[in-house]
């Protein structure tokens, strides 16, 4: 087994260039797919109605949400750079985490998508095992706010008539919210030496922008839709 793993690293260190023209390839045919896929299931005639229906001011609103819906996530892109060896101008990581980003969303592909793009733009000066750890650490916090929310979900099911319709979930409650405080305990006391460059304040960053991705857009929307009810 060791033997075939050791074969298999050499085949793609040897080929590596290849492997990378074929991996981005076979990543943009998957994206073109799913833009396809969506434009070809949409319902025309409901996304008229649903437009002409909206007030203009309605519809700016939805643009400038979108937008800074997205933005949140460059805050990611922010902590890889400092991860990473190599000088990268800000206007340089702002392109590159809007493109990143927003590819994501369109089709994630389980994040590899996202972890190639960014492997691309801020991988020039760095091997392949810093990238990979870089890109790691990120991923780890990805879910933080996720989990942070799951706690305040929790926190909320004993306070009468405001949360009945999810105490049944409380297993899946906890099971999410105990992610964000081990996560915590690890990178903090188990493993300093490998989590040495994610100071706390680096991980309270990381752990806003997770938060902010999150809740931001539903935020902003439930704001819109209370204030025009």
């Amino acid at each position: 087994m060791k033997e075939k793993l050791l074969q298999a690293y050499d085949f793609f260190q040897r080929n590596s260039k290849v492997v990378k023209i074929v991996f981005v390839t076979l990543i943009m045919l998957f994206v073109i797919y799913e833009v396809i896929n969506i434009l070809t299931t949409v319902d025309y005639n409901s996304l008229k109605e649903n437009l002409t229906s909206q007030s203009p001011e309605s519809i700016l609103i939805m643009i400038i949400v979108g937008l800074i819906a997205v933005t949140p996530m460059l805050i990611y892109d922010f902590v890889i750079v400092k991860l990473l060896p190599g000088k990268f101008s800000t206007m340089h990581v702002i392109s590159s985490g809007w493109i990143t980003n927003t590819f994501t969303n369109i089709g994630g592909f389980g994040g590899v998508l996202g972890a190639s793009l960014r492997a691309s733009f801020y991988g020039k000066n760095a091997s392949h095992k810093e990238i990979l750890l870089a890109i790691s650490k990120i991923a780890l916090f990805l879910v933080s706010g996720l989990s942070i929310y799951c706690l305040i979900g929790l926190a909320t099911l004993p306070i009468p008539n405001f949360a009945n319709h999810f105490v049944n979930y409380w297993p899946w409650l906890l099971g999410g919210g105990l992610y964000f405080p081990i996560l915590f305990i690890i990178t903090k006391w188990k493993s300093k030496s490998l989590f040495e460059d994610l100071p706390l304040k680096r991980e309270l960053t990381l752990i806003s922008a997770s938060l902010l991705e999150l809740g931001l857009c539903f935020w902003l929307l439930c704001y819109h839709w209370l204030f025009n009810e």
